[in-house]
């Protein structure tokens, strides 16, 4: 009787048990997990000499490529105006009609053409070794933030060509499938009140006491220095982007600036837009 007893003790745990299981898993696999938006890369990375004939035939140029792009999202229709927008960030608009892989193809392909049709010699450059010169551009792009009906993303960029090296940065609106801009979430006052955020957080990095003193140092006048739509966002806060010569001189480089949510919170819109979300 008492053997009966357990036994049927054991099989109702083992019941019991298989049934959460179940409804675990049901719950799993009930998750919208198609909403969230889904990302793959296409890597290049390729040297091409200059054609004999054309100029110098040590030179050469070389083409690194490291695009990550929207590859799965629940809405077809928003998942192909997602990829035009991240090819013609990366590219440029010409392309934004082809799918990634054609895009990111074509444009290597163009940017190989126009340096093997120029004549480059050693003396159009100030070069340490005239024997070997290489042309070249680093293209990326990184995910900064996917959640919260949010993806943000940076494009950077550095070529030969005066040895230029410059970010941007993109936020958009899943729901909508537009960017965000200053006055969509911080209202017509947004210049104001965020360029005296941007000051005082440089003025902190830079460990001055008075934000004048940043003129002193090579920045422009801080007057000068106001949002430029140039950022990105993550679950913390929004980073602004400013290039090389934007607000300081060249020796300054780029300027990158972190403003945390709960300094920006005051100056936000609280009407339901993405970053008041992140806000809260």
């Amino acid at each position: 009787m008492i053997y009966t007893l357990i036994k049927k003790s054991v099989y109702g745990h083992i019941a019991l048990s298989m049934m959460l299981l179940f409804f675990c898993i049901s719950c799993k696999n009930n998750t919208k997990t198609g909403d969230m938006l889904s990302f793959d890369t296409i890597r290049i990375d390729e040297t091409h000499p200059q054609p004999s004939g054309k100029g110098n035939s040590n030179f050469s140029c070389r083409v690194s490529i490291q695009f990550t792009y929207p590859s799965a999202y629940s809405d077809p229709d928003k998942l192909h105006k997602l990829q035009s927008v991240f090819i013609d960030r990366m590219f440029s608009m010409q392309y934004a009609g082809l799918s990634p892989q054609q895009a990111a193809d074509s444009f290597k392909t163009q940017y190989v053409k126009d340096f093997q049709c120029e004549k480059f010699t050693a003396e159009d450059y100030n070069l340490e070794d005239e024997t070997v010169f290489q042309y070249y551009l680093y293209l990326e792009n990184k995910i900064t933030y996917n959640s919260d009906n949010l993806v943000s993303f940076l494009v950077e960029n550095e070529s030969f060509e005066g040895g230029a090296h410059s970010v941007f940065g993109y936020v958009i609106d899943l729901n909508t499938g537009e960017y965000i801009t200053e006055d969509s979430f911080a209202g017509i006052n947004y210049k104001k009140n965020i360029s005296d955020l941007i000051i005082k957080k440089i003025a902190e990095k830079r460990e001055v006491s008075d934000p004048k003193q940043l003129e002193d140092i090579g920045y422009n006048s801080i007057g000068d220095i106001v949002p430029n739509g140039n950022f990105t966002v993550d679950g913390e806060g929004i980073t602004y982007y400013f290039n090389e010569y934007e607000i300081a001189a060249y020796f300054i480089g780029r300027t990158e600036v972190f403003i945390p949510y709960g300094e920006l919170k005051s100056f936000i819109a609280d009407d339901g837009n993405p970053i008041a979300v992140l806000a809260k």
